[in-house]
């Protein structure tokens, strides 16, 4: 372990991950190490990322602004950088930023007008981040969008959904689904309630879920990806309250994960992306980080529903039956994952302490498995998490 400038001992990435999930249930100062490991890893790529491009354009006056403007986000203090740092708006600038830059690097492009271009549009891209970072959200729920989303991050979406960019097709889409102002307030509802049924996940919810998409055209009931890490995406397809919390907490385990991986990768880089694996939930096909991904938001599921209390007695039934459904993937799902080599030793250390929190939940609602009958209608789709 390594000694950091407190002179405690900082934890190291092996150390980190030892007994713990990071799921709201376990000690909370490890998902506080995560969240500071991330945020500093985020700010070396920046800095990292200025040197180059200061190397790239040392004499270039167009440029003068981004240079000015970086330099001065560099020196931040800590509690004033962090949160435009981790800006979704900001990390997908500085992805296409980067990937810009290492095509020009790596000679694979000579052409820098893109680049060029990312580097204009800097200041624009901070004054948005710090606007919406004084927007104080309304209950804790994060700004949620439609078509008024930022640029960037209607960049990044696709294929997960493409933005429309006329404007007569956003209108004729504007017509379809709930208006955003009564969508919110229901999203507000079902956050409520989940800080009622499970505060430490509501707690971890709003630090890792920044903003909301509403797109009840999306071809999914939930979705998002680690490219516009910070930002789900909802279709309004659930068909209760409960269906809402579910799709949320599934949501905000997928940016933990997001998380997780940022800062140590669970899967080796050579394992096949083939999606050979059938999840036992659905049917549908995933790769070996797929099937990890849905194996731990379903782990997070259940310790949600299990939860779930004071309620009526058509919801507290609809949650067992969820419950027992979702428990008995986790069991068919654990040769699967504990068979691969592809894991890395974090990825082989993570799945090993979700594999002891399934046989606990096993022996914990084994009395309601045994009196419920399995369920032969696979559920409805939510989105990919490449």
């Amino acid at each position: 372990m390594d000694i950091g400038n407190s002179g405690q001992r900082e934890l190291s990435v092996d150390d980190l991950f030892q007994g713990t999930t990071f799921l709201p249930d376990t000690e909370p100062s490890r998902f506080e190490v995560l969240l500071e490991r991330v945020s500093r890893n985020r700010y070396t790529i920046f800095t990292v990322l200025y040197a180059e491009l200061f190397k790239l354009f040392p004499d270039s006056p167009h440029l003068a602004v981004f240079f000015e403007q970086a330099v001065n986000l560099i020196v931040l203090p800590p509690q004033e950088q962090h949160p435009i740092i981790n800006d979704p708006v900001f990390q997908v600038w500085q992805g296409m930023t980067f990937r810009y830059t290492n095509q020009v690097l790596t000679e694979k492009s000579e052409d820098t007008a893109m680049l060029e271009k990312m580097l204009i549009e800097f200041p624009d891209v901070l004054a948005r981040v710090k606007a919406k970072d004084k927007i104080r959200p309304v209950h804790d729920c994060p700004p949620l969008y439609r078509f008024d989303v930022d640029p960037l991050i209607a960049i990044a979406t696709p294929p997960s959904y493409e933005f429309p960019k006329d404007e007569e097709a956003r209108k004729q889409l504007e017509r379809s689904g709930h208006p955003v102002r009564f969508f919110s307030d229901i999203v507000n509802i079902a956050l409520l309630r989940m800080e009622h049924t499970w505060p430490a996940c509501h707690e971890r919810f709003k630090q890792l879920v920044k903003a909301i998409c509403y797109l009840p055209d999306g071809l999914f009931r939930s979705c998002s990806a680690s490219r516009y890490t910070g930002v789900i995406l909802l279709s309004s397809r659930d068909n209760s309250i409960l269906d809402l919390e579910e799709s949320l907490v599934h949501e905000a385990t997928h940016q933990l994960l997001y998380y997780i991986v940022e800062m140590c990768p669970v899967v080796a880089e050579g394992a096949s992306r083939e999606a050979s694996f059938t999840l036992p939930w659905s049917g549908q096909k995933r790769d070996l980080y797929g099937y990890f991904h849905a194996f731990y938001v379903y782990i997070a599921l259940v310790k949600y529903l299990e939860r779930v209390r004071s309620r009526s007695s058509h919801e507290l039934q609809q949650a067992q039956n969820r419950l027992a459904f979702i428990m008995r993937g986790l069991t068919r799902a654990l040769p699967d994952l504990e068979a691969s080599g592809d894991f890395t030793p974090q990825g082989r250390q993570l799945l090993e302490n979700l594999v002891k929190e399934v046989r606990a939940l096993e022996s914990k609602h084994a009395g309601l498995l045994a009196k419920t009958t399995p369920a032969t209608v696979t559920e409805r789709v939510l989105g990919a998490t490449a």
